[in-house]
């Protein structure tokens, strides 16, 4: 099977993946009461908060750069950031497939080696994890009876229910697939190992920096920024204007697992676990879906547009970049 067949069958798995969520997402929902709340929210908040958010990519990407300078690179702000935002724009492809695709732009841009900047981008998401955790921790501290009732009622409980309905057929299937997988990563071993060198040797940049503190600085304004858009979003709505910001960490860690789950930009998972998150305070599955498509939407939108205008901006790089060496090569 060719790459490009694999390509397009993983692009397609996620798709219906994505699509499939979605459904089930809003499969119960009333679309008249849908629009009307939709016509309902302050939209100026909205703007505030899609302001807010891009800052937290500007915030991202000189973050990254920290990681890129350690190694020795010292590249323009403006190539990260196109790199970044055609990462993001690739996420809506195949899921993750946008950290991969970020550091072949740079390799393009600025020769930079593809293993080592992966190592930066791993170095980011280790961070990013440990940042997670600590908020996972910090909600369930301040909400631990809402965590724990979101956790018990929306979370464990229907999942319980659906194992038990699984038939052993799909169990078997699963059992086949994790196989095959195992079969593929044996082939690619050596591809495997050279990646993890590359990582190693992000991940003690990432340790080793000069720049730790700025580096932690703009970690806690991406998050800020993170939190505020949610809370903003929050406040837009009139079904949840009565929410405070500690609520609205509590949703951004429940979003945050929504956008972790491998769907296409975190269409459909983060809607339900939205949702399901606004239940435990009361807040009807409907007025959930309108902030859950309100926050997510008007972040996607903008995450597109710009991702549109940094590939373009790449591929006229790549085309004057072409003719320079067309160009060197007839001088020859």
């Amino acid at each position: 099977m060719s790459k490009k067949i694999i390509k397009i069958l993983k692009y397609l798995f996620f798709l219906a993946l994505a699509v499939a969520l979605m459904y089930l997402a809003f499969k119960s929902v009333n679309f008249n009461d849908f629009i009307k709340g939709l016509q309902s929210v302050d939209y100026c908040l909205v703007a505030l908060s899609v302001i807010i958010g891009i800052a937290g990519y500007f915030f991202r990407v000189l973050r990254w750069k920290i990681l890129i300078d350690s190694l020795g690179y010292n590249i323009s702000a403006k190539n990260v950031y196109n790199a970044t935002m055609i990462g993001y724009l690739a996420n809506f492809t195949i899921p993750r497939i946008g950290e991969i695709i970020r550091c072949s732009v740079l390799k393009k841009t600025d020769k930079i080696d593809f293993e080592k900047t992966l190592g930066t981008v791993i170095a980011e998401r280790c961070y990013d994890f440990i940042f997670l955790f600590l908020f996972l921790i910090f909600v369930i501290a301040i909400r631990f009876k809402v965590f724990g009732t979101f956790i018990s009622e929306k979370i464990y409980q229907p999942v319980i229910e659906k194992i038990s309905a699984i038939p052993v057929f799909l169990v078997i299937s699963i059992i086949v697939a994790v196989c095959i997988m195992l079969i593929f990563v044996f082939y690619i071993r050596k591809r495997i190992t050279k990646i993890i060198k590359g990582l190693i040797s992000g991940l003690k940049t990432g340790i080793m920096m000069k720049n730790r503190r700025k580096f932690l600085f703009y970690t806690i304004l991406i998050y800020l920024c993170y939190w505020l858009t949610g809370f903003l979003v929050l406040k837009a709505i009139p079904a949840t204007v009565s929410l405070n910001a500690t609520d609205a960490l509590f949703l951004f860690v429940v979003g945050a697992f929504g956008w972790v789950i491998p769907a296409q930009g975190g269409f459909g998972s983060y809607h339900i676990l939205v949702a399901l998150g606004l239940g435990v305070y009361g807040i009807s599955y409907d007025n959930g879906i309108i902030v859950a498509t309100i926050a997510h939407e008007s972040q996607v939108i903008f995450m597109i547009l710009l991702g549109f205008v940094s590939l373009i901006m790449f591929l006229i790089f790549c085309k004057k970049i072409k003719k320079t060496d067309t160009e060197i090569k007839q001088n020859k």
